[in-house]
C-alpha cells in the first residue's frame, strides 16, 4: 500500500513487551514511524496530538476498554485490538468510536492491512467532504481541468 511508508501509527499499549514486537513487525513491513505509548492519557498528550495518522490501542480487559481519545473531531482512525469473538469485538468498537477492530491474539499482516484500509477510508472522506479540492497538491485545481 502506497500510504503506509509514510505512516505514522501511534501504539497504545499497557504490555511494553507486545507493543516493541508489534512495532518491530510493522517496521518490518514497511509502516513509516511507530511511535508508543503506555495508556490512552499518554496517547492524549499534546505531542501526539497532529503528530498520528492512525492509533491502534491493544487492551488486555475487553470489559474495561478505553473510548476513542481522538474522537472528538481529530480525525485520525483508530483500530481497536482485543480478545473476543467477532460480533461482541465490533459492538465493543463501534460503542468506543474505533473506526475498525482486530480480534487477538493479533497477526501482524493482518493488522498492517487493516491500517491501511482505515487510512484510505479517511483519505476519501476527507475527499468527499471538498470535492473541488485538487488531486495533487502541488498543482491548482484549474491545472487539472482541461481548457478548450
Amino acid at each position: 500500500m502506497k500510504v503506509l511508508p509514510t505512516a505514522r501509527i501511534l501504539l497504545v499499549d499497557s504490555q511494553s513487551d507486545r507493543r516493541d514486537a508489534l512495532r518491530l513487525a510493522l517496521t518490518a513491513f514497511g509502516v513509516g514511524a511507530v511511535l508508543e505509548a503506555a495508556s490512552t492519557a499518554e496517547a492524549a498528550e499534546p505531542q501526539f496530538q497532529g503528530a498520528v495518522d492512525v492509533l491502534v490501542v491493544h487492551t488486555d480487559d475487553p470489559d474495561q476498554a478505553p473510548e476513542n481519545p481522538f474522537r472528538d473531531g481529530n480525525g485520525v482512525p483508530t483500530i481497536l485490538i482485543a480478545e473476543l469473538p467477532t460480533q461482541a469485538l465490533m459492538r465493543l468498537a463501534a460503542r468506543g468510536g474505533y473506526d475498525a477492530a482486530v480480534g487477538a491474539p493479533l497477526a501482524p499482516r493482518l493488522l498492517y492491512r487493516r491500517i491501511g484500509s482505515v487510512m484510505q477510508r479517511a483519505r476519501r472522506v476527507v475527499r468527499s467532504l471538498a470535492p473541488d479540492a485538487p488531486r495533487v497538491a502541488s498543482e491548482p485545481a484549474a491545472a487539472l481541468v482541461p481548457t478548450n
